[in-house]
């Protein structure tokens, strides 16, 4: 009989992973300060138990955030999680409080709170095994708007006869745009590939509102930065949808990329009409995103849209990292 592949351990550096982490000694905080309001000193007994639980949760994370990578090379990967979470709980006691049966007890008390941590790690990264995050990412990622499709290949026609060169180019835009949305779900993408992509989209909007529609970029941010696929058009596309083509006159759409504190911030802002509704019409398509981010990247990630005045703006921050080769 084979033995059972272990379970990877999670990649405590993740924020997600931390929060996570923290949540158990936040629970045991609130249950003892439920209890503690029986006692002759409740405040005093709170902040005893304060003493026992938060320094050495907060030294555990920090050295197994910096043994990550270590960890994740060790057969017996659970135990050495343990030992480190044992000794920061005994060598925190032994310093704030000098009490060798509280120390022991605390290390003994962290060493089996452990493998629970990780057993509960472990199932929710099984919720969101590939097959299942595969699947989902493949239903987020195939929906484009059938008007749009609807609308470019009428675009085609009308330019077949009078700028067959300018027909042809908006044809291989949408045969590109479909390409990328029949890509491998798991594949990432680069923000030069994403760029791109939002490019053609663009331009085959372009044909159907003419000279009116004015779009400007500002990229400050390396092109080899990796992105989840098809994450910049979707936005592209919700403010032409929800934004530009409903403004009548001149608009214009900035769209812009930076590097800010170890983040990779994707930003744009486009008019909306002046009576349109907080967030008409593009709850589904940021839903459907911050869906996608949730999926790839945990806590890391987030979007935030709102609307100031006239303007609509969304903005993407997710962590900066290179795309691996190949």
């Amino acid at each position: 009989m084979s033995r059972p592949i272990p379970t990877p351990l999670p990649d405590f550096r993740l924020p997600g992973v931390m929060l996570r982490i923290l949540q158990l000694p936040a629970l045991l905080l609130c249950a003892d300060g439920l209890l503690a309001l029986t006692a002759e000193q409740p405040l005093w007994r709170w902040l005893q138990s304060a003493l026992a639980l938060i320094p050495g949760s907060l030294l555990s994370l920090a050295l197994l955030a910096l043994a990550a990578p270590w960890l994740s090379r060790r057969r017996r990967g659970a135990a050495w999680v343990a030992l480190i979470a044992g000794t920061s709980f005994a060598l925190c006691q032994w310093r704030l409080q000098d009490d060798w049966p509280r120390t022991w007890t605390a290390a003994a008390l962290a060493m089996a709170a452990a493998p629970l941590l990780l057993h509960y790690l472990a199932l929710r990264q099984r919720a969101l095994s590939p097959a299942l995050a595969e699947a989902r990412l493949t239903a987020l990622q195939a929906r484009i708007r059938p008007h749009f499709l609807f609308n470019s290949l009428n675009a085609a026609i009308a330019l077949i006869r009078s700028r067959p060169q300018q027909a042809e180019t908006v044809l291989e835009n949408l045969a590109e745009l479909f390409r990328a949305q029949m890509a491998a779900p798991e594949s990432l993408s680069t923000l030069a590939r994403e760029i791109e992509l939002a490019k053609m989209y663009l331009a085959i909007e372009a044909e159907r509102l003419g000279p009116r529609l004015t779009v400007s970029w500002r990229v400050d941010a390396p092109p080899d930065a990796e992105l989840p696929p098809l994450l910049l058009q979707p936005l592209a596309e919700n403010a032409i949808c929800h934004g530009a083509e409903r403004v009548p006159g001149e608009v214009e759409i900035v769209i812009s990329a930076r590097v800010a504190g170890g983040l990779l911030e994707l930003a744009l802002d486009n008019p909306v009409p002046a009576d349109a509704a907080p967030g008409a019409g593009s709850g589904i398509a940021l839903d459907n995103l911050r869906e996608r981010l949730a999926l790839l990247y945990d806590a890391e990630a987030s979007l935030a849209a709102e609307r100031r005045g006239d303007r609509y703006f969304a903005r993407v921050r997710l962590p900066c990292r290179a795309a691996r080769p190949g």
